[in-house]
């Protein structure tokens, strides 16, 4: 739904991948009317009817309050492994009135989707979501409770329910897609709870874990500052979202008190976010369908948690302002276990946590172009010895994260908001087993420049939106003398407006959106797709196979 405040306050969170394409607007309106294209991404698409998956379908729920929908999954008697991909299909629709929604999807207790809803129009809307979830293949070999949360509230103004169908494709092994290389176990924490702005729970390891990773959805969200946690000032007053770190989050994970981990989160915009659900009604924001998990190496942790105890693992976001909420975090584990043993051994012998350095720099002399350049970096480096029963294993983690904002903004109500930001957060994984070393580098970088102004146009205060966002990813896999890589590039550019005072239908409501998503692996494979929209209808659709141009 729209808002007038000049603050980029609206809640929600979406996943959501191509729906049916509907044929291309020849000529697009000049301006919004009644309704708008079916919201797409530019990302590939997974799993298509009729290419030799076995489908189980999950649940079909109607959500039109906080009540989850519950179902139980058998997926290993109706589609018997060993697999070589499962995609998760969720097939929505809604019409009337209704913000973007949050919600996930659990399974035997661990979340395997985190997710939000499309704003619809009056005549309604359909999506899909597509999301690879082999990771989780484990909890698909045995019977599991599954719930899905997407709270939504139904009175006579929001008039909007969301008929949500979930399926679950799972592909056979051939002799070009081989099974699953996924972890043994994957598993929730025992008593997950907040524990103030902390998230909180217990895992007991098994004796034998070899490897260990965490695994953290996190989401600002519910349309208050955390939402928007990237726009916060440390000023003292005059801002919507005031922080006395500024801008700067962090997401970590402790055990047993200690720091184990360190991740960047990322900076969604959901599809009423920005002010303006008009720019996101056609293509939503990167990341806005399709929610990305934290990943934490903690196997350099395992000696410290193997001794068939329970052990505490601690979620909490650096830079939050004590005493504020907004943050939902969502954590499970994925164990590798040795085979050839019934207990593991090791030590860590490295930890160097530190503390992440920051520089707020504030300038308010002038209500009219108050700034904020803030920068922060945080090096994390941890390394630790497994014995297993083929040999010693060193794994040794070193991840850096950076962080810049630079904004502008004014004290005049319904004025000016600009921001100019970029992330880093480089993760290099290193290990070591007679002698051979094998890596894995994630090379994250994304960020934004965008801008929120109301200006008087013709006596009516017209407010505008533009934004462009980047998120790319270099990775690197060394086995041995072998080297693969891949790099995904997207891009997403927009502006919109509309005038704020007056009914909807006489908004005037303009937009132009584009996202460019680009994915190359060194084994020449190459995909790319250009989306264009003009006033929520497509104009042009292109997908290619780009191996000639990679």
């Amino acid at each position: 739904m729209t808002t007038t405040m000049r603050t980029p306050l609206l809640s929600g969170a979406v996943l959501c991948v191509v729906l049916a394409a509907s044929a291309l607007a020849a000529d697009a309106p000049a301006r919004f009317n009644d309704g708008h294209d079916d919201p797409r991404t530019s990302y590939p698409v997974l799993s298509r009817d009729g290419d030799g998956a076995c489908t189980v379908e999950v649940l079909q729920h109607g959500f039109d309050s906080f009540d989850p929908a519950r179902a139980t999954l058998d997926a290993s008697r109706q589609c018997p492994g060993p697999w070589s991909k499962v995609v998760l299909v969720l097939d929505g629709k809604v019409k009337g009135r209704q913000y973007d929604r949050i919600g996930d999807i659990e399974i035997g207790g661990v979340t395997v989707l985190r997710t939000s809803t499309p704003e619809p129009s009056r005549q309604g809307i359909a999506w899909q979501v597509q999301k690879d979830v082999s990771d989780y293949a484990p909890l698909f070999t045995r019977v599991q409770p599954v719930e899905m949360h997407l709270g939504n509230v139904v009175n006579a103004t929001y008039t909007g329910v969301f008929d949500v169908r979930v399926a679950l494709k799972f592909y056979p092994v051939a002799a070009n897609h081989p099974a699953i290389a996924s972890a043994d176990m994957v598993m929730p924490l025992d008593g997950l709870h907040e524990d103030g702005r902390d998230t909180v729970g217990n895992f007991v390891l098994p004796g034998n874990a070899e490897r260990l990773v965490a695994e953290v959805y996190a989401t600002g969200s519910g349309g208050g500052c955390e939402e928007f946690w990237y726009y916060a000032t440390p000023v003292k007053k005059d801002y919507f979202c005031r922080a006395e770190q500024g801008p700067y989050r962090e997401v970590q994970v402790l055990l047993d008190g200690r720091l184990v981990g360190v991740a960047a989160p990322y900076p969604h915009i959901y599809t009423g976010g920005w002010s303006n659900p008009y720019l996101w009604y056609a293509i939503p924001s990167p990341r806005a369908f399709d929610i990305h998990p934290l990943r934490y190496e903690l196997t350099p942790f395992i000696a410290l948690a193997n001794d068939g105890k329970p052990h505490a693992l601690r979620l909490q976001v650096a830079g939050l302002t004590e005493g504020r909420e907004g943050w939902k975090l969502l954590p499970s584990l994925h164990v590798w276990r040795d085979a050839g043993s019934t207990r593991t051994r090791g030590e860590l012998v490295t930890l160097e946590a530190g503390q992440a350095t920051l520089k707020n720099d504030v300038d308010e002399r002038d209500e009219n172009a108050q700034t904020l350049q803030s920068r922060w970096q945080h090096r994390f480096l941890a390394r630790g010895r497994v014995i297993t029963s083929h040999g010693v294993v060193e794994t040794t983690v070193e991840r850096t994260l950076e962080g810049r904002v630079g904004h502008r903004w004014t004290k005049v109500e319904d004025g000016d908001d600009h921001l100019d930001a970029d992330w880093r957060d480089r993760e290099t994984i290193t290990r070591l087993q007679r002698g051979r070393k094998d890596s894995d580098t994630n090379d994250q970088r994304f960020g934004l420049v965008g801008g929120i102004g109301t200006r008087d146009v013709g006596g009516q205060p017209r407010l505008t939106t533009i934004i462009s966002i980047h998120d790319d990813a270099d990775r690197e896999t060394r086995h041995g003398a072998m080297t693969s890589t891949r790099q995904t590039r997207d891009r997403f550019e927009g502006n919109a407006g509309y005038f704020t005072k007056l009914a909807r239908d006489q908004r005037d409501a303009t937009a132009s959106t584009r996202q460019d998503y680009r994915a190359a692996n060194s084994d020449g494979s190459c995909f790319q797709r250009t989306l264009v929209s003009r006033n929520g209808r497509f104009t042009r659709d292109d997908s290619a196979d780009c191996t000639k141009t990679h």
